[in-house]
C-alpha cells in the first residue's frame, strides 16, 4: 500500500509550520498531558475547524462528559456544534462507560462485555460511524478512561493497535487523548501511535502557561522545540517565540 503525502491541517494557528504543513492523512496521533492543560480544547478545534473551514465530516467519542455538556463547553468560543450535527458533518459518539439513570450514576458497560480484544465492539461502532458519514477526522477523549475497562496491559496494547489499523484502513486521521504526568511511566499508545504531542501547564503568579512539544510525528519533519500556547476566545494558538516582538 502506498503511504499517502497529503498533509491535514490542524486548525491551531502556529502548529501546521511546525509539522511541514500539518498531520499525515490517516494517522493517528497521541495528545497527551495533565488534566487542565487544553487537550478537549485543541481536540475539538481540530474537528470543528476541520468540519466547519475544510469540509470534512467529522467523528468525536466521548469517555467523560455527555453530548450535552461537550455542545455548551465550546460555545464560549462560538462553536456551534449542534449545527454541524445537524448538517451531518459531526458525529458525536457516547462511549462513557459510566451513565445518569434517573438522578443516579450506573454502569454502562455494554460496548466492553464479552470482548474477543479489548476496544473491540467500539473500534466496530467507530468504523461503523465513519462511514455513515464519510469522516475523515477523529478524536477520542479520552483513551485513559477506556484504558481503565480493562486489567490485562498486553491485551490492552493488542486491542489498541487493532483500532489504529481499523482507522488508518479507514484513512481517517485520529487523535487519541491520553492522560499523562512527569512520574508516570510511557504510556502503551506512544509504542503504536504514528505521532505523539504533549501538551503541558505550568501556573505563575496569576497566570496559566501552557505550552507545546511534538515528540514523534512519523514521515514528518518536524520542530522538537518547546513552544508557548495561549487559550483565547477563538480558542488555542502556538506562539512562535521567534516571530513575537
Amino acid at each position: 500500500m502506498i503511504e499517502s503525502s497529503i498533509k491535514v491541517r490542524t486548525g491551531i494557528p502556529g502548529l501546521d509550520s511546525i509539522l511541514s504543513g500539518g498531520f499525515r492523512e490517516g494517522k493517528t496521533i497521541v495528545l497527551s498531558g495533565p488534566p487542565g492543560s487544553g487537550k478537549t480544547t485543541f481536540g475539538m478545534q481540530y474537528l470543528y475547524v476541520g468540519a466547519k473551514d475544510f469540509d470534512e465530516p467529522v467523528v468525536y467519542v466521548t469517555l467523560a462528559e455527555s453530548p450535552r455538556e461537550i455542545k455548551n463547553d465550546f460555545k464560549m468560543y462560538g462553536w456551534d456544534i449542534q449545527k454541524l450535527i445537524d448538517d451531518g458533518k459531526m458525529l458525536i459518539i457516547d462511549a462513557r462507560p459510566f451513565k445518569m439513570e434517573e438522578g443516579f450514576v450506573e454502569l454502562d458497560d455494554s460496548l466492553y462485555r464479552g470482548e474477543t480484544l479489548p476496544f473491540m465492539h467500539l473500534t466496530q461502532l467507530i468504523v461503523s460511524s465513519i462511514k455513515r458519514i464519510g469522516a475523515k477526522r477523529l478524536v477520542v477523549d479520552s483513551l485513559t478512561v477506556l484504558a481503565m475497562q480493562y486489567a490485562n496491559k498486553f491485551y490492552v496494547r493488542q486491542g489498541l493497535q487493532g483500532m489504529l489499523q481499523a482507522l488508518e484502513d479507514r484513512h481517517c486521521t485520529s487523535i487519541l487523548i491520553s492522560e499523562s504526568s512527569a512520574a508516570e511511566k510511557i504510556p502503551i499508545e506512544w509504542y503504536v501511535a504514528s505521532g505523539i504531542i504533549l501538551l503541558h501547564h505550568l501556573q505563575r503568579e496569576n497566570a496559566m502557561e501552557r505550552t507545546l512539544q511534538v515528540l514523534k510525528m512519523r514521515g514528518v519533519r518536524h520542530s522538537e522545540q518547546i513552544y508557548p500556547m495561549k487559550l483565547s476566545d477563538a480558542g488555542l494558538q502556538l506562539v512562535h517565540p521567534r516571530l513575537t516582538p
